[in-house]
């Protein structure tokens, strides 16, 4: 989802826990062969660096983070970015560099300038591509970026279509977003993944979530349908600007291994 940051040069009750119940069956259900996997958070982190700087004090957990200075890594270096990308990498934590793609419209050498810009000012561990096309047709373009984004070493990719897109996407990226969406739609659409998608490895799969309350919350994380997986309670038109509150409680369900 490709959103305008914030920070300067940086760029009820019944049917809620009706709702939550399905939610918890669907994902259960579905994807039991994964409960064993422990999991982790995808965070889209766009936010200023402090708050990035932060997230290491809030929890010792694995996760993997995206940066987003300005939509895409900006067209100047900012130190305290890359300060605070270091920082979370010495906790652990991975680092992606956000990089919209347009749908596969964005010209390939743009594309690849944020992608090496992102590697000479921020040192991250692999990029987002952004607004990725979900067709067969558009697979050599991504297979393109992908190859670049390693660079020939161990370098994390993950597209996000933000839905189920071509099966040849699992082969391009490491990680591939199939559901960005509300947690009001979350269940629907985890019912009507295709098989195939279920028996891919839970690593190679990621559910971003917005909208979603704290029990909502912690229903959404509660079994495997996803190696990667992140509910925030932020709201369009930037739901991943502000961290949630049950973050915490969120990251301790994922690591317990279900």
């Amino acid at each position: 989802m490709r959103v305008a940051t914030s920070h300067p040069g940086i760029a009820l009750a019944t049917a809620a826990a009706a709702v939550a119940v399905v939610l918890v069956v669907i994902l259960l259900g579905r994807g039991s062969e994964r409960r064993a996997a422990c999991r982790a958070a995808l965070i889209p982190a766009y936010l200023p660096p402090r708050a990035i700087a932060d997230l290491v004090r809030s929890s010792q957990r694995p996760r993997t983070v995206v940066i987003n200075p300005h939509n895409g890594p900006g067209a100047v270096e900012h130190r305290t970015y890359r300060e605070a990308v270091r920082e979370v990498q010495a906790a652990g934590t991975h680092v992606l560099g956000y990089v919209a793609t347009t749908y596969g419209a964005r010209p390939l050498a743009d594309v690849v300038a944020d992608v090496d810009r992102y590697r000479a000012w921020y040192g991250v561990d692999g990029i987002f591509f952004d607004e990725a096309s979900s067709s067969e047709t558009l697979l050599p373009y991504y297979r393109a970026l992908a190859r670049h984004a390693r660079g020939g070493v161990d370098r994390i990719v993950a597209l996000n279509p933000g839905t189920v897109p071509a099966r040849g996407y699992f082969d391009v990226a490491d990680i591939v977003v199939t559901f960005e969406g509300t947690y009001a739609g979350y269940a629907a659409a985890v019912q009507a993944m295709p098989d195939w998608v279920q028996r891919e490895p839970a690593q190679h799969v990621a559910h971003l979530v917005y909208g979603a309350s704290r029990s909502e919350a912690l229903s959404a994380v509660t079994g495997g349908a996803a190696g990667y997986v992140y509910v925030t309670s932020g709201a369009m038109p930037n739901p991943w600007r502000t961290l949630p509150p049950y973050l915490h409680e969120e990251e301790e369900v994922l690591a317990s291994c279900r």
